[in-house]
């Protein structure tokens, strides 16, 4: 465990950095919510908790994966993830930039398609790449599953807004708790439906092509190393 820490000391520096301002973020939310009188201050305060405790679990999630599989995730990796959750789950949500700035929601949400679907695949190629793998995936295997790894993720997040949204209802009918975007008016032409089935309808579908974008190119450039590599063997041979 001591050499893996050894070897992220580049990364580290930010993990620290963003982790101390969580904590600080987690233990605000915890006073919020303990000495708040509004039930709407109560209410983001036990949002924000679980939102900073979201956080700290994803910033610590590829250092996780590498003690655990003993893989070698890249350094580029680790601080995308970090940059990631740091603008959508703190910025983003704890400091409410998803719905005061215009398209920062939508944004983050094609980032996040694009940031999972590279670690998908970045892990699933280190994986396919190691000594003891009995069997290589190909190239259409790897992309498919970064796709459906990342839209898996982008559905959970949005079972986790709806949920959030339930329960601040539950607790104050007048809540500003707001993440799917339903006591907004729909005023877009093309969709009839409600405004917070639109908004999650739209995060799913930038997401999604933003990992599509992520898996074709990853297939494109796997298929290529594959077919290289094939033509070298039988050069060799011949």
């Amino acid at each position: 465990m001591f050499k893996k820490i050894k070897k992220l000391e580049g990364p580290k520096i930010l993990y620290l950095i963003f982790v101390g301002i969580v904590f600080l973020e987690l233990a605000a939310s915890v006073l919020t919510v303990i000495f708040a009188e509004e039930p709407h201050v109560v209410d983001a305060g036990i949002s924000n908790i679980f939102l900073s405790l979201l956080a700290l679990f994803l910033f610590s999630l590829p250092w996780l994966i590498e003690i655990r599989f003993n893989v070698d995730i890249p350094n580029y990796i680790e601080v995308l993830v970090l940059i990631f959750v740091f603008a959508a789950i703190v910025i983003g949500n704890i400091h409410g930039l998803v719905e005061s700035l215009p398209g920062y929601d939508k944004l983050m949400h094609i980032i996040s398609g694009i940031t999972i679907a590279i670690i998908a695949f970045e892990i699933v190629h280190i994986a396919n790449q190691s000594e003891r793998t009995s069997s290589v995936l190909t190239p259409a295997v790897v992309s498919i599953f970064a796709f459906t790894f990342a839209m898996t993720l982008l559905v959970l997040w949005e079972f986790y807004e709806f949920f959030i949204d339930t329960i601040a209802y539950n607790v104050d009918p007048d809540t500003l708790r707001n993440m799917q975007r339903y006591q907004w008016e729909n005023m877009r032409v093309l969709f009839p439906q409600d405004n917070g089935l639109v908004d999650t309808m739209l995060d799913l579908l930038v997401g999604g092509a933003g990992a599509a974008i992520v898996s074709l190119t990853g297939w494109w450039i796997l298929r290529n190393q594959q077919i290289k590599s094939i033509d070298t063997m039988t050069q060799s041979k011949k």
